[in-house]
């Protein structure tokens, strides 16, 4: 069979981003550290959360007013929790793979930056949220056993929505951050660093934030979650653009 123009064409770019994160989201997935320590995070801290910390506040006459609030907010701490293994999977994205000599054939292919960045994003928050989905499910169901279906129909449904959303936006947000350094430095271990000092304190701003907001109602709660969305695909467009990725396969 003759090779056309049009079987050697670059894959479209959705169809790269996908490639891409596919393959980064699998070796994610096989690395047992990365397991372990999500797996504590996402089945073991939320239970321990309930029965430690809301549990006692659960039984006090005078937190009923706040309760449906605290229990929100808890949302999206229990969910960031585990999403926060994006940054160290991020960083080993770009910095990881230098150091083992395999990024070079991703740079000399015919993916854009775009695209380049898009998947490798992808494939560091996938498995990320799969592990922040599982720490929900733990929480929401140790509430119902251990304070009960009443004290959980008290958060009020924009709030809970809200705080669902902003899971995935934080850790697109840290993991950016993360693949903008991991793309700009020489090791993984520099990499790890750099991006856990720059993106730990954004997620607890972020926190603070959602917790301030949380009773101001459901039109700042949108606009917190719409203006964080906005942020991220102007920083993943930006991160992408001024890449010089000429000079990082000369490097390599």
């Amino acid at each position: 069979m003759i090779e056309t123009a049009a079987d050697r064409r670059p894959p479209v770019e959705l169809a790269a981003v996908w490639l891409i994160g596919r393959r980064a989201a699998v070796e994610a997935l096989t690395d047992r550290m990365t397991m372990i320590m999500s797996g504590v995070l996402s089945l073991v801290l939320p239970v321990f959360i309930v029965i430690s910390g809301i549990r006692p506040a659960a039984g006090s006459a005078s937190a009923v007013d706040v309760l449906g609030t605290v229990l929100g907010v808890y949302l999206l701490i229990n969910g960031l929790l585990p999403s926060a293994a994006a940054i160290g999977i991020t960083a080993g994205q770009f910095a990881g793979e230098k150091e083992q000599g395999s990024l070079t054939p991703l740079l000399a292919s015919p993916a854009s930056n775009v695209a380049i960045f898009g998947g490798k994003i992808l494939g560091a928050v996938l498995p990320a949220l799969l592990f922040s989905a599982v720490a929900e499910v733990a929480y929401v169901g140790s509430l119902v056993v251990l304070v009960g279906v009443e004290k959980v129909r008290l958060i009020p449904l924009p709030l809970a929505l809200a705080m669902l959303l902003l899971v995935p936006e934080v850790a697109l947000f840290a993991s950016i951050l993360a693949a903008f350094v991991s793309s700009r430095v020489r090791t993984f271990n520099a990499a790890q660093q750099i991006s856990g000092i720059v993106a730990l304190p954004v997620i607890g701003i972020v926190t603070g934030v959602a917790f301030v907001t949380s009773s101001a109602g459901g039109g700042a709660l949108a606009a917190e979650v719409a203006a964080l969305a906005c942020l991220d695909i102007a920083l993943w467009l930006a991160t992408a653009v001024t890449w010089r990725r000429e000079e990082a396969l000369a490097r390599l």
